[in-house]
């Protein structure tokens, strides 16, 4: 894993190493096959959600979720998957977690190979273009609704850490607070991804 800021997964386990997975397997795979209580079920129910695409959603409470279609097998796909989309969203890295995405080859194929598998050291590289995409994707919708409910052309909104802004009507929100207005906004087929330069 990265030794900078760790990726925090659902359930909040954070800087998984191979060790500590194994040391922890008999409790993750407790916790992973008990059913959701009653309660916890419809508290998850009730929290509104944009998804912007198969990769990203975004909760009203911030929290930003990327499913990656690799596994995290100790060698940091999923902070390296959540990194691309952090950064073409503008996203807080503190909000961001990482799920394994659902079983479905239509759409999370390995773009090298076909199938939805992990191999070759193929992650990062076929996912690159499509996480960043993504990310990217997530934010036009999130700008487009900021812009639609002030009254302002998208182009003069800012993106950082999780928060728009318009600095000439000092209008600020965080992701959360878009998250019904953005989850309206239709999917960008086309996204402009950021220049190098601009990482």
């Amino acid at each position: 894993m990265s030794k900078g800021n760790p990726v925090r997964l659902a359930g909040g386990i954070s800087n998984v190493s191979r060790r500590n997975f194994l040391r922890g397997g008999v409790a993750l795979s407790l916790a992973i096959a008990l059913p959701l209580t009653g309660s916890r079920r419809e508290a998850e129910a009730a929290v509104e959600q944009m998804t912007a695409n198969a990769f990203v959603s975004i909760s009203e409470d911030g929290t930003v979720t990327v499913l990656s279609k690799h596994l995290e097998m100790g060698q940091g796909i999923y902070t390296g998957l959540a990194t691309l989309v952090a950064e073409e969203l503008d996203a807080d890295w503190n909000a961001v977690v990482v799920e394994g995405a659902p079983a479905d080859t239509a759409l999370y194929a390995n773009l090298f190979m076909g199938m939805q598998l992990n191999g070759g050291s193929t992650g990062l590289a076929n996912s690159y273009e499509q996480m960043r995409k993504a990310g990217a994707g997530a934010r036009a919708m999130l700008v487009a609704a900021a812009a639609e409910e002030w009254g302002v052309a998208a182009g003069e909104i800012n993106v950082s850490s999780g928060v728009l802004s318009h600095a000439a009507s000092g209008r600020r929100a965080g992701f959360g607070e878009l998250v019904s207005a953005a989850s309206r906004q239709p999917i960008p087929e086309e996204v402009t991804l950021k220049a190098p330069e601009d990482f």
